[in-house]
């Protein structure tokens, strides 16, 4: 009788436990051992820095294939057309993405003032890198006009402050103030109304750029009235002088300097030119115009009232030769399928770094080694789980991020997957250090769509269960593009963006695989891996649209 009580009990118990559990399968288990190798070795000088279209690019991205082929993934890239032509069968796939993008840079440029008087006009030249600086554009142009005013060139109709709406600007050279009403002081009207959400979304360059082209503007030129090109007054002399052997500054390490790239066919891109001149060149230029740049920000920042209006007497000549050239790249894609063939998952990772600048390697340990080792850690302990997900899970190692998030766009702009057949987009970019103010280690940042509550709450809930929790900053990506994310949250797909802080060592040659923190690696796996788990079993999406699992 006691015997049978306890068998009794036990089986009871038993019960208990067995229905304790969640419904859903357990998420494969993941450990530091399973990425450290691999983020060491991304980021060896073996790799050459990894940049976009180079050679170090290209041994990871072979590298990369490689383990996803180890860990038992199907390639998803390009088909392959290296077999027999007519045979009856689709072409198979490969790991490779393989597309090309523009690269671009300033090659040659001219700015001169030509200002008129009773004796008549006088004409001034500056000097790029003495007097002003050009952004690079995909393509070159000339012009001379007058030139006229449009304070801090801000267009923002649902805050009511528009720069524009008090003078023509069509073919004419704009000058604009850098910054926005009341950025220099939090405790104006104008910082209180507009706040710091409103210096992303209307006072970025990129954004005064596109405004400015939308009205008609032949160039654009940014003056601060604290900025400068070199910190020795402009001069030619004194540029002579820091620039001499012996009294040049010896960096810590060398200047990072890149062209800009593009895909090709985008129209997004704005194609006038801009100028940014420093102290002496803007000086000479409001020189008798009347424009008083403090005074004008004061009054804008109390009053949130603008002021434009053509400059008299200042014309500008100006002009911009780019040398563009084609570049090959690739991103590396792998796949799951799911018993949903349906529905899709994709986790991300960017590979590219920086490469190798003047003989010195940016090895790229947590940007974005970090990332990568991550995305290849999860692809083989869900490759190799005994359960098969209920989705498909496509593994990504995006090339070009550094260039403008070129792989992943290119990929969205793609890919034959609807966007209501792609239930979230995991992105992973920089997740094995701390910023530098976070001694303890314990702060993560996860970004996220505002309608995406249900993301945050798995978050939540994940990291509640670590033994210590980490501080959650949950933001919203929205007008935001920091990383691969971007390209996918543009298309209203959901997406979660991991990362764990900008520290001293980033985009430096110091980014190095003996800096990074395993422990909190690991840890953030962890709610990537719940994350990923809970959305494969999310129910699928219902649809008249067609679909493919290729």
């Amino acid at each position: 009788m006691k015997r049978s009580l306890i068998s009794l009990i036990f089986l009871w118990l038993s019960w208990i436990a067995l229905n304790a559990q969640p419904a859903s399968h357990p998420s494969p288990a993941l450990s530091r051992q399973d990425f450290t190798p691999i983020q060491s070795f991304l980021s060896s000088d073996w790799m050459e820095g990894r940049e976009a279209g180079a050679r170090g690019g290209f041994m990871a991205a072979d590298y990369i294939s490689s383990m996803m082929k180890l860990n038992g993934l199907i390639p998803y890239g390009d088909a392959d057309r290296s077999g027999k032509q007519g045979s009856l069968h689709p072409p198979s796939r490969t790991w490779f993405q393989n597309f090309e993008v523009m690269c671009f840079q300033v090659e040659k440029s001219s700015l001169a003032l030509i200002q008129g008087s009773p004796e008549g006009e006088s004409e001034l030249s500056f000097t790029r890198g003495i007097d002003y600086e050009v952004a690079p554009v995909p393509s070159g142009s000339e012009g001379e006009t007058q030139v006229v005013f449009a304070g801090y060139g801000i267009e923002a109709p649902g805050k009511k402050y528009n720069d524009y709406n008090l003078t023509n600007v069509r073919n004419q050279i704009v000058v604009i103030v850098d910054g926005f009403p009341g950025h220099a002081d939090t405790t104006s009207p104008a910082w209180k109304k507009l706040g710091r959400d409103f210096s992303n979304e209307y006072a970025d360059l990129s954004a005064k750029l596109r405004v400015a082209e939308k009205h008609g503007a032949v160039a654009l030129i940014v003056i601060n009235p604290g900025d400068t090109v070199n910190p020795y007054h402009l001069t030619p002399v004194n540029l002579e002088v820091v620039t001499s052997a012996m009294n040049s500054p010896k960096p810590a390490e060398p200047e990072y300097e890149d062209p800009e790239h593009y895909l090709p066919g985008d129209t997004g891109l704005v194609k006038i030119p801009c100028f940014r001149l420093g102290i002496a060149a803007t000086r000479l230029l409001l020189n008798g115009t009347g424009i008083d740049l403090p005074g004008f920000e004061i009054k804008a920042a109390r009053e949130m009232t603008t002021a434009s209006g053509v400059m008299h007497g200042k014309k500008l000549r100006f002009s911009v030769t780019i040398k563009q050239e084609p570049l090959m790249v690739r991103n590396v894609l792998g796949i799951i399928t799911g018993s949903d063939t349906s529905r899709y998952i994709i986790v991300g990772a960017h590979y590219d770094h920086l490469g190798t600048r003047k003989g010195v390697i940016y090895n790229g340990a947590d940007d974005n080694a970090s990332g990568v080792s991550g995305m290849l850690a999860l692809s083989g302990v869900w490759a190799n789980h005994q359960e098969k997900p209920s989705c498909n899970i496509i593994f990504a190692a995006w090339t070009a991020e550094e260039k403008g998030l070129l792989g992943s766009d290119y990929f969205s702009r793609h890919t034959p997957i609807i966007p209501d057949r792609l239930s979230v987009v995991i992105n992973m970019d920089m997740i094995s250090r701390s910023a530098s103010d976070d001694t303890a280690r314990r702060v993560i940042s996860i970004g996220t769509l505002p309608f995406s509550e249900d993301l945050k709450n798995i978050a939540s809930r994940s990291n509640s269960q670590l033994e210590h929790p980490f501080t959650l900053d949950l933001w919203d990506v929205t007008g935001h593009s920091g990383s691969d994310y971007a390209p996918f949250a543009a298309r209203k797909i959901p997406v979660m963006t991991f990362f764990s802080g900008f520290h001293d060592d980033y985009h430096t040659p110091r980014d190095v695989a003996s800096k990074a923190d395993p422990e909190k690696m690991e840890k953030i796996l962890k709610i990537v891996n719940d994350c990923l788990r809970e959305n494969t079993e999310k129910p699928a999406v219902k649809s008249s649209e067609p679909h493919s699992a290729r």
